[in-house]
């Protein structure tokens, strides 16, 4: 019964976990499922995990006879290091050691009375984690709920066997701690064996270095566990369930590389070729013109030329990514050289949260460029600020309109 609350307690919190993050926009700029998307590639996040709790011999006739509250043995720590290579994909290293209980039958002809062992053994595995609500739902770095099955290959050692829930000493024939080399292949089989794991992990993500993981898993592995399908027949097939807290070493979080917006390049592009068609008018005209007669040299007319850049951002984003910096490089060398007090505006599409909203995030945007100018070296008594948030659209594109547009006049003679 109370396995089936539990059951039901976690698929409660799955489903409104789900319905939640429906409701917010994600992380994103094309909102895509995690394995559609690709991430910056600027390392693993790793991870520390500590975990306890109870491990149990699931086979065996002898053990079912049992009572479960007695073959359950309780502690069972675990300490895993690892690392997340993507938002879905994650290898560990888990070791553990403790003790599990095993039952044979005092009478195997008749099979009544219970005798009590416990194995004590240590391990470990090297394991693949792969986060499904991250792999098929689109990538949010806050997400608290998470659901990874894993594997593992690995190996386990049978340090000794005890009777009852004693600690020692050694049953002997058992104690391969005494042993200084197996005697044959038989005895070292005995006490070290592979293993293969497989399970599932839930993981509540807290904070931003903090995760809660409750993780059940099958350890098989052939190490001659007393009272486990019996001595030398079959493997020992251990069943855990551990609970406890992950530490995220670095920050956990995946940036997105953002597709190039190929608006903007086209654009670029017809400008680039309406330059190439006026220098290729200006190559037919001669090198020489016929002799003409002297005139006077003009004086020179003073004209103010407009300065214009834009700075584009991601969609809630006041982060200025690494492809618009040169951008940036270009308005802080414009006002270095002419002197000229620069503009700038921040601005926020009008498809996208509210008008209030939307008005702090363009005054996030201009402030965050206007730091920058001042960090290439651009006194802030030459730069103004404004922001206009979505009440005003300079461009007809959407998504142009998540930008600070940076203006200025320059006085040069003709």
């Amino acid at each position: 019964m109370k396995a089936k609350v539990l059951m039901l307690g976690l698929l409660g919190a799955f489903a409104l976990t789900f319905s939640a993050q429906a409701q917010q926009e994600v992380a994103t700029s094309q909102n895509l499922s995690g394995h559609k998307t690709i991430y910056n590639r600027d390392g693993s996040r790793w991870f520390i995990d500590i975990q306890g709790g109870g491990v149990i011999l699931p086979l065996g006739e002898a053990n079912n006879k049992a009572d479960f509250m007695d073959r359950v043995s309780w502690g069972m720590p675990m300490l895993g290091i690892g690392a997340w290579h993507n938002p879905y994909f994650a290898t560990r290293l888990q070791l553990y050691g403790w003790r599990a209980f095993g039952f044979e039958f005092k009478d195997q002809v008749t099979k009544t009375d219970l005798n009590k062992f416990g194995n004590f053994f240590v391990g470990g595995n090297y394991q693949f984690l792969f986060d499904l609500v991250n792999y098929f739902a689109p990538y949010k770095a806050d997400r608290v709920f998470h659901f990874s099955p894993f594997v593992g290959i690995g190996a386990n050692y049978l340090l000794q066997v005890t009777e009852g829930d004693k600690f020692s000493p050694a049953i002997e024939g058992y104690d391969f701690m005494r042993d200084q080399a197996p005697k044959n292949f038989e005895d070292f089989c005995g006490s070290f064996g592979l293993a293969a794991n497989a399970g599932v992990q839930i993981r509540l993500h807290l904070h931003r270095v903090l995760d809660f993981n409750i993780e059940g898993q099958v350890i098989a592995s052939k190490i001659n566990m007393r009272g486990n399908n019996g001595a030398h027949q079959g493997a020992d097939l251990m069943a855990l369930v551990t609970a406890g807290f992950a530490f995220n070493l670095n920050n956990p979080a995946f940036t997105e590389v953002v597709p190039m917006d190929w608006g903007l390049v086209n654009d670029l592009n017809s400008q680039i070729n309406s330059l190439r068609a006026e220098n290729a008018e200006l190559s037919k005209r001669p090198v020489s013109c016929p002799e003409c007669p002297e005139v006077k040299p003009a004086e020179p007319v003073v004209t103010q030329k407009t300065y214009y850049s834009s700075v584009f951002f991601r969609i809630n984003s006041a982060k200025i990514d690494a492809n618009q910096m040169p951008t940036v490089n270009m308005i802080a060398d414009y006002v270095k050289e002419s002197g000229e007090t620069i503009y700038i505006t921040g601005y926020a599409d009008a498809q996208t949260g509210t008008a209030e909203y939307n008005m702090g995030l363009s005054e996030r945007r201009v402030n965050t460029v206007r730091d920058a100018l001042i960090e290439k070296g651009v006194s802030a008594d030459k730069i103004v600020t404004d922001f206009k948030g979505s009440d005003v659209q300079p461009y007809e594109v959407n998504k142009m309109n998540r930008v600070v547009i940076a203006t200025g006049t320059k006085e040069e003679a003709k």
